[in-house]
């Protein structure tokens, strides 16, 4: 049974979470997420009596917003799978270094493969991305992501990656903003990206000492 307390406390917050990925994953109905969200209170009663005693509210709502995000997102790729008939282990979850590997290129529609495809950050094979074309697949699902992303977004991965040696010092100067605000955009812009490939690859969180 969830405590009380965290249904008072989080009760908004797991409907608006499972509002937003049933809108993203619409073959889900809310109130599955919904469900699933409180059963991961229920699983973890060490996790949360940790956070409860140890971090501020504001703290701990960071950390609880980050990990039920987290549930909803393992929940909806494993129901969508079932659902479209596919293994969750062929789900390729695209990294934000990947993405600003493509970039540049993408952006001054080259079709040259990225050098540095290689040496981004891509499981389970560093390698598979140049292999058997298979980068062109990945070009033409980023380059559709970012058509897909807000103008805001697209405007500052334009200046920031549509040239080669564009820094983020550039950025800061032809925006008007400091190299830290600059650097927080395009990050923004890079996670919306990844938000429209399908989100980050969930993360394990069981538990502690427990296999929940």
């Amino acid at each position: 049974m969830v405590k009380e307390q965290y249904i008072e406390d989080y009760n908004s917050l797991v409907g608006y979470i499972a509002y937003e990925y049933a809108k993203r994953y619409r073959m889900i109905d809310a109130q599955d997420i919904r469900q699933e969200l409180w059963l991961w209170f229920y699983t973890r009663p060490n996790k949360l009596k940790d956070w409860y005693e140890n971090f501020e509210a504001k703290d701990r709502d960071k950390l609880i917003t980050r990990s039920l995000r987290n549930a909803a997102q393992k929940y909806c790729n494993k129901e969508k799978a079932k659902s479209v008939g596919y293994e969750t282990s062929d789900v390729y979850y695209y990294d934000a270094t990947v993405i600003e590997e493509f970039l540049p290129y993408i952006l001054t529609d080259s079709y040259s493969m990225p050098a540095g495809v290689n040496d981004v950050n891509y499981k389970p094979d560093a390698n598979a991305i140049a292999e058997n074309n298979t980068w062109l697949a990945v070009r033409t699902d980023i380059s559709k992501a970012y058509e897909d992303i807000h103008e805001r977004h697209q405007n500052v991965l334009r200046i920031r990656f549509g040239s080669l040696t564009t820094t983020l010092k550039d950025v800061a100067k032809e925006l008007s903003i400091s190299p830290d605000a600059a650097r927080k955009r395009v990050d923004r812009a890079i996670a919306a990206i990844v938000e429209e490939l399908g989100g980050r690859r969930p993360y394990p969180d069981n538990d502690y000492g427990n296999q929940a």
